[in-house]
């Protein structure tokens, strides 16, 4: 996984609860290091880790962990250089979830080991769509729902 996920879930916790909490959770993940390189890629088992922390911490399941972190993720991501390439993506919603594959195409670029998810996206009548996810890595699907 790259450290910028990793990174986001420290810059979530201590924008939200500070600090020690951070180290808290660190802790309880059992890491030595508090602090991730955006850039640099990390066992995916850290990222699970950082996630068990936090549904700890806070008294959550997992997957409203990580429901919350991609609602986060949204605005996170946005203040990064990703954010650059996501103004490419659409202007809508639906736009913008018909060009998720091409998002990571994009970030493959500067990030050549991604292992992104992938996307398909069916539109369908008025306001009723359809995005299947499909990934390497088990557990994530909360994610999504929460980045939608």
């Amino acid at each position: 996984m790259y450290g910028m996920v990793n990174h986001g879930i420290q810059t979530f916790v201590t924008e939200n609860y500070g600090e020690a909490d951070w180290r808290d959770i660190c802790a309880r993940a059992g890491l030595k290091q508090e602090s991730f390189e955006g850039m640099l890629t990390y066992p995916d088992e850290v990222t699970y880790k950082l996630v068990g922390a936090l549904s700890e911490k806070y008294d959550l399941t997992a997957e409203a962990v990580l429901q919350i972190f991609g609602d986060y993720w949204v605005d996170y991501s946005a203040k990064t250089s990703i954010g650059k390439l996501m103004r490419f993506s659409g202007k809508g919603l639906s736009e913008r979830l018909a060009t998720l594959n091409d998002l990571h195409d994009r970030i493959k670029m500067s990030m050549p080991h991604l292992q992104p998810p992938s996307f398909e996206f069916e539109e369908g009548e008025g306001n009723e769509h359809k995005l299947h996810y499909a990934s390497e890595r088990d557990g994530l699907e909360s994610m999504v729902i929460g980045l939608v």
